[in-house]
């Protein structure tokens, strides 16, 4: 089963961390695990009701060609678990500063200018409540 919760380890996380420049003392790492092992994990922030993604990261991937296959899921699953994770503690946005990944935020609704990506959280979380019409 595939789980994806902020880690607990806190050694590990800081080891996350240091690959992460922009991280702050806030930054927290939500790592994407199956059987133990970890697919990728993503750094995020929470400030001011912006949850900004400071980096996302699937093992054995480094980003000097187009995601394919397994490492979009992983990607893509990991963005909308930040912006769940973001959603619970009330952000009300999401932005991202690493133009690596620009194209895939683009995809997936976000606005992009030369310095960041960013959308209103409601483009990844939606809310569907019983007797409601989709």
């Amino acid at each position: 089963m595939i789980e994806i919760l902020p880690m607990t380890d806190r050694e590990q996380e800081k080891e996350r961390l240091a690959q992460v420049p922009d991280a702050t003392e806030s930054t927290r790492v939500l790592a994407m695990t199956e059987r133990g092992e970890t697919l990728g994990w993503a750094a995020v922030d929470l400030t001011d009701g912006v949850l900004t993604i400071r980096k996302l990261a699937v093992e054995g991937y480094d980003a000097s060609r187009k995601p394919q296959g397994e490492e979009v899921f992983i990607l893509d699953s990991l963005m909308r678990s930040a912006a769940s994770y973001g959603e619970t503690f009330g952000a009300n946005q999401i932005e991202t500063s690493f133009p690596d990944f620009f194209d895939f935020f683009r995809a997936r609704g976000f606005d992009v200018d030369e310095i960041h990506a960013f959308t209103p959280m409601s483009t990844i979380v939606h809310y569907h409540f019983p007797g409601q019409r989709l």
